[in-house]
């Protein structure tokens, strides 16, 4: 049976946040919040707590239906369809090309610099489609599997920075006041939390009580790892040499080294983010094949899976041409991830309050 389970649905969730963020996040805070960086990461989850009931009052109308089909009930099958349509293409689809986009440049930078990029690409892109096409149940299994070994990793990765951490580097707290601490905190709101509108394709798979307790505990645990890395991070390193590095959770296990024998770290947090890669793609691949197969009225989503592969494989290219342009443009995707995170989820709980209102749709 196609069904999620609330502790499958969490780790998803979490390990999907995570994604990305783990290895670029830091250093983005850092950038904006200087040593004040790991403060930033209380700022953006406050500011998700606010919108949290948003998504659980939507999550409340939806009931068992899908997604696209609620919509359809507001606004009508033809408006509903092309509205799913442009979200799954602006949102999901887009979020994928650039975290495939990540993973290009990460192997690119750091572990092989001459393989051509497609490569991975293409592999992790197969890897996704197959456990996409065997169904959300598997999924779920998948990321529970994976959970032990990826928390147990950061575990490691954690307990191994302690001795090379310099409270130092933390101070002075506030030093040049709240606004850095604010600024830095949209990065973090937008990337990854404003995506937790996604969470509302799951509904048909797992009942409402235990879906809201996944959307919290999601943001709890990944919330505490966030702060976690950023204040051991900069701990370590210094904010500015942090602010510096493309990938700074890469760079700073390479740090470690505990009589010339404890050390070579950098292998586990390859393979924690890779495991963390893998799942947000997997959601984001779920999500933009449901939505875009609902919008072409189309019986199973999963015909959609192979070309919206390999779209991303060729996409993924063009999103950005370099790093300093993926630093610019945090600057500007909080914005637009405001537009999906925020203003469409509000304009679809308005509709529903107007349509309750008037009698009509609940």
């Amino acid at each position: 049976m196609n069904e999620l389970s609330g502790r499958q649905a969490a780790i998803w969730f979490m390990l999907h946040q995570l994604g990305s963020s783990f290895l670029v996040l830091p250093s983005v805070l850092a950038a904006a919040a200087k040593q004040d960086a790991w403060l930033a990461v209380p700022a953006a989850l406050a500011v998700q707590l606010l919108l949290i009931p948003l998504y659980l009052a939507i999550a409340k109308r939806i009931g068992e239906r899908s997604f696209g089909d609620y919509l359809g009930s507001l606004w009508g099958q033809t408006a509903g369809r092309i509205v799913v349509g442009l979200f799954s293409l602006l949102c999901p689809f887009l979020i994928l090309t650039m975290t495939l986009r990540n993973l290009g440049d990460f192997i690119n930078t750091s572990l092989m610099p001459e393989t051509p990029v497609e490569m991975p690409y293409f592999l992790m892109m197969a890897a996704v489609v197959y456990m996409i096409r065997a169904g959300v149940a598997v999924c779920g299994r998948t990321v529970e599997i994976l959970s032990p070994i990826a928390l147990s990793l950061m575990f490691i990765v954690f307990v191994s920075l302690i001795p090379s951490l310099d409270g130092a580097h933390l101070l002075p707290v506030f030093e040049y006041g709240w606004k850095p601490i604010v600024r830095g905190s949209f990065p973090l709101l937008a990337f990854p939390y404003l995506e937790s509108v996604l969470f509302l394709f799951f509904l048909p798979y797992i009942r409402y009580a235990p879906w809201r307790k996944a959307v919290y505990a999601s943001h709890a645990i990944s919330g505490g790892i966030f702060l976690l890395l950023t204040l051991f991070t900069v701990a370590a390193l210094s904010d500015a040499i942090v602010a510096n590095v493309s990938f700074p959770s890469y760079f700073v296990v390479r740090t470690i080294s505990v009589g010339d024998f404890y050390e070579r770290f950098e292998v586990l947090i390859t393979i924690l983010w890779f495991i963390a890669i893998f799942i947000r793609l997997s959601l984001l691949m779920h999500v933009s094949s449901v939505g875009l197969a609902h919008a072409c009225q189309m019986n199973s989503p999963q015909a959609l899976l192979i070309p919206l592969a390999l779209i991303a494989v060729i996409v993924a290219n063009l999103v950005w041409p370099n790093m300093t342009a993926l630093l610019e443009l945090f600057n500007i995707w909080p914005f637009y991830a405001l537009l999906f995170g925020a203003a469409f989820p509000l304009a679809v709980w308005l509709s529903g309050r107007l349509f309750r209102s008037a009698g009509g749709a609940p």
